[in-house]
């Protein structure tokens, strides 16, 4: 088993997502996930959830055996959207009310243009590799031999985050520098082996919009900025651990977390970081900025860790259920929905004074 694929894609998740193994031995146990749709189940809600969104006033949840939930009620009540494929999915961004994509285990991505009712799937991971390969083919034959290995594999390789920049734009990166990216609403996807030269094959695990720039989390310290050409450039690395997540405070200082506690701030869009120090030792997971500024992070044992300083500083804060969480996202009374582990919770608002 590739131990470094099995660590990053199983402590993204907080090791809730499946254990993955070399190529040529998992495609002969896999069941065909990519064809067999989703099971209904009325305990979807309570299953492990990956990453959440909204959709214009809608609240769309996805994660393991190919589950999406959608709520019209900020939360408090829950249905299963009808999805081809039960691979682990991992991420889901949405462009506007009704245009959305989700993306996970297998190389998968599913688009949406019903607000998340139903979805269909545009590529999977023999998709990817072969997207990458015809891009490295154009662009730079040292390439080659790293996307020929990914053909070889199939399509075993998780994609681990998704940005909607449009309807008709997205783009989606994971394990291996993965990045594959549509300007035709999915008609067709683009390999991004530029990417997979500059972050040396390493996982990527998280992308953040600020500025003028996406921002991209990885494995082995890696920390990137996507320019609008597609192009990946190496920020500073302040350690060697693995970034699981990204987010960015009210005066535009960026926040960059992982394993066992490390916390770190930029206030020159990632040129340079300043640890933050933070009374955890466990991984730090998941994070984002509240509506009033204040930022929210939480670690693997599902604290959250809240600062109203723009992340110089962070104070303990606990949700109504603690298990370990993958994605935060607040909502209009107040609460801050998180998913993970156990499925669906939340901050409260009293929680958060």
């Amino acid at each position: 088993m590739n131990k470094s694929l099995k660590t990053a894609a199983c402590l993204l998740t907080l090791s809730l997502l499946q254990p993955l193994a070399g190529g040529s031995v998992l495609a002969s146990v896999l069941p065909d996930t990519l064809n067999k749709p989703a099971v209904a189940t009325e305990l979807a809600h309570r299953t492990m959830l990956a990453d959440l969104t909204r959709a214009g006033q809608r609240l769309v949840a996805v994660g393991e055996r190919g589950h999406i939930i959608l709520s019209d009620d900020e939360g408090n009540s829950w249905r299963q959207a009808s999805v081809p494929v039960s691979v682990t999915l991992t991420a889901v961004c949405f462009a506007d009310e009704l245009n959305g994509w989700a993306t996970g285990h297998r190389g998968a991505i599913l688009a949406t243009a019903d607000g998340g009712e139903t979805w269909n799937l545009q590529l999977d991971g023999n998709g990817v590799a072969a997207a990458l390969l015809k891009d490295a083919q154009a662009r730079d034959p040292q390439l080659v031999m790293s996307a020929e290995r990914l053909v070889e594999d199939g399509a075993d390789k998780p994609l681990l985050a998704i940005h909607c920049q449009s309807a008709s734009q997205a783009l989606a990166v994971g394990a291996f520098g993965m990045a594959v990216m549509t300007r035709d609403g999915g008609q067709s996807w683009q390999g991004l082996s530029a990417v997979l030269e500059a972050t040396s094959e390493r996982h990527l695990n998280y992308l953040l919009e600020h500025d003028d720039g996406l921002y991209i989390a990885g494995e082995m310290g890696g920390l990137f900025r996507l320019d609008q050409q597609g192009h990946a450039h190496n920020l500073d690395e302040p350690y060697e651990g693995s970034f699981f997540a990204l987010t960015d405070t009210r005066d535009g200082n960026l926040l960059a977390f992982g394993l066992r506690g490390h916390l770190f701030r930029s206030s020159d869009a990632g040129q340079s970081w300043q640890p933050v120090m933070l009374d955890a030792t466990q991984s730090l997971t998941a994070g984002t900025r509240l509506p009033d500024g204040r930022v929210l992070i939480t670690d693997v044992s599902g604290t959250g860790w809240l600062s109203d300083d723009n992340g110089h500083s962070f104070s303990r804060v606990r949700p109504e259920r603690q298990y370990p969480f993958t994605a935060l996202l607040p909502i209009a009374d107040g609460r801050v929905l998180a998913v993970g582990q156990r499925g669906i919770t939340w901050f409260k608002p009293e929680g958060l004074r």
